[in-house]
């Protein structure tokens, strides 16, 4: 099996000059570039990961010499549908629904509550005060803050 220097699935070609000098060129863009021996050290190290992973079957060579590589795809853009559990890490594991579903329910509450019930829970849910702090602040008894904010549940439990 004829390896090439630069696997087709790697996305530079990398190489150090004569006098010492680390080179990259990038292939998509083909823009050349003198990186230092660490960045050179991490690509290197990422070029054997991708060689070393081409086996004997998944590469073979045609008529003409040169190396075909078999139609697996190396990129973190493509997921499988065949094969999701391999690729199971790439999904996003955050559930966007209820992330949604939640907000657009938040959206009802604030709209049924009145003005000074949507100051009480944004203080509260947004600015992290507690009772007394928002009481001190708007300048009412702690009673009428706990009215406020039994009236502000009873909605809530309603909708959520």
């Amino acid at each position: 099996m004829k390896i090439p220097k630069t696997p087709i699935a790697f996305d530079y070609d990398i190489w150090t000059t004569e006098d010492g000098k680390c080179m990259v060129r990038v292939k998509r863009t083909g823009e050349v570039s003198e990186v230092d021996r660490k960045v050179m050290r991490i690509l290197r190290a990422e070029e054997k990961r991708i060689r070393r992973s081409y086996g004997s079957d998944n590469s073979s060579e045609d008529e003409d010499g040169a190396e075909k590589i078999s139609d697996t795809v190396l990129s973190l853009d493509a997921m499988p549908e065949d094969d999701v559990k391999s690729a199971a890490w790439l999904a996003d594991s955050r559930d966007c629904m209820e992330e949604l579903i939640t907000a657009l329910k938040e959206k009802e509450l604030l709209s049924i509550l009145t003005e000074k019930q949507r100051e009480l829970y944004l203080a509260m849910t947004r600015e992290g005060l507690t009772l007394r702090e928002f009481a001190r602040r708007k300048g009412i008894g702690i009673r009428a803050a706990f009215d406020l904010k039994a009236a502000v549940q009873k909605k809530f439990q309603r909708i959520f």
